[in-house]
């Protein structure tokens, strides 16, 4: 059954931006304008109403929490799961040793809530809605409860969502209407030929040393050529996770043309300057994250989960990472950049008919999808680029 799904694709529009530039060298990225700073200070700054040096602080505190973690994990501990309390990193655990690796790291252990837990979870509620679960929008765990919530679409039989709503472990809402969202780099379109228009992602290198963009998948299904705005070819998409109508991963990646230059830079859209990526990670759900693009512009909120499921009009997408920040159609493949100035994603959906505005940053509201930049770089073997 075809689900008439509540959530949309964001391609085939103008997108989000991220950070190469196309028949240039890093000039074209003003020394004056590259920001070294975390990025989520004038966030919170607009969130919070914090002062200049509050604001400064508060990221901070985060990413210290967050650099902590590599000590247990140092000592062998698998976290599964990590998230915010405040300013307090939440790590999962499954035993009282690693507990207390976790402990003497000054952060928090919970054994009692995790990732893999409702994760399978999720899974048992897609099994048990067998056939019917294309009227499941979306499915996924929200770590700071240990619950998953399960959002069918508003025309979801009632049997199905009494039968959903009556498992252990799992909340019931009524999801919106979803799509995909597309774009390019720093403002300019990127045209895919064929096809329509769309965003590229981070850039990198793989283990041979080939230079590469990492995108949302469903901008180079097909593996279109791709052209900047002044119609000069600028790279072809080689692979693709995405396949329309099926279960898929919205990760993909574009081959740069090797007289084009790939830069670890993520334009705020006339927001802010440029940000300087300094690495990318999965940050714990909880810590802000701001994303940039080509119909929006500067948009920014909290990770509100990962392992998301999402139902795009009958093509189900595994393994997206929810957020609070707004999108719209022309984002899609554009950049997250979070706490530490580390990578986070690439846009790949969000409600249909939400209005953002532009270079709202967190008073745009909303919520969207990304492809979580780590795992397309695992998959495909790729180095995302870092600034020096």
């Amino acid at each position: 059954m075809t689900l008439r799904s509540t959530l949309t694709l964001t391609g085939a529009l103008l997108g989000a931006s991220v950070v190469m530039a196309p028949l240039a060298s890093a000039a074209d990225v003003p020394d004056s304008r590259v920001q070294r700073t975390d990025p989520m200070t004038s966030f919170v700054m607009q969130r919070d109403g914090k002062t200049s040096a509050q604001a400064k602080s508060y990221p901070a505190a985060k990413e210290r929490k967050q650099s902590s973690l590599r000590s247990p994990e140092a000592k062998g501990v698998n976290a599964d799961g990590a998230w915010f309390e405040g300013t307090q990193l939440v790590v999962g655990v499954s035993s009282s040793a690693d507990a207390a690796k976790v402990r003497s790291a000054g952060l928090r252990p919970s054994t009692t809530v995790s990732q893999s837990s409702p994760d399978a979870v999720a899974d048992r509620v897609l099994a048990k809605a067998g056939r019917q679960s294309g009227h499941v929008v979306t499915v996924g765990p929200d770590l700071s409860t240990g619950v998953v919530e399960v959002r069918p679409a508003k025309d979801a039989p009632a049997r199905l969502r009494r039968t959903i709503a009556a498992m252990d472990r799992v909340t019931v809402t009524t999801a919106d209407e979803l799509t995909t969202q597309a774009d390019v780099v720093p403002g300019r379109i990127m045209d895919l030929s064929p096809g329509t228009n769309c965003s590229l992602g981070f850039p990198g290198t793989t283990s041979s040393g080939n230079n590469v963009l990492l995108t949302a998948g469903h901008c180079v299904e097909g593996l279109p050529d791709i052209l900047d705005v002044n119609g000069t070819h600028i790279g072809r998409g080689t692979h693709s996770r995405f396949r329309e109508g099926y279960s898929s991963v919205d990760m993909g990646l574009m081959d740069i043309d090797s007289e084009d230059v790939g830069q670890p830079y993520v334009d705020s859209r006339g927001h802010s300057g440029y940000y300087a990526v300094q690495g990318a990670s999965k940050n714990p759900v909880g810590s802000e994250i701001c994303k940039a693009g080509n119909t929006t512009g500067w948009t920014c909120g909290t990770i509100k989960a990962y392992n998301r499921t999402v139902n795009y009009g009958g093509t189900s997408v595994s393994g997206l990472a929810e957020a609070s920040v707004c999108t719209e159609g022309g984002d899609s493949g554009g950049a997250y950049i979070g706490v530490g100035n580390l990578a986070q994603g690439m846009t790949s959906g969000g409600p249909v008919g939400v209005e953002c505005g532009y270079n709202r940053g967190y008073d745009a509201g909303s919520y969207s999808f990304f492809q979580p930049v780590v795992d397309a770089a695992n998959y495909y073997g790729v180095r995302v680029a870092v600034a020096n």
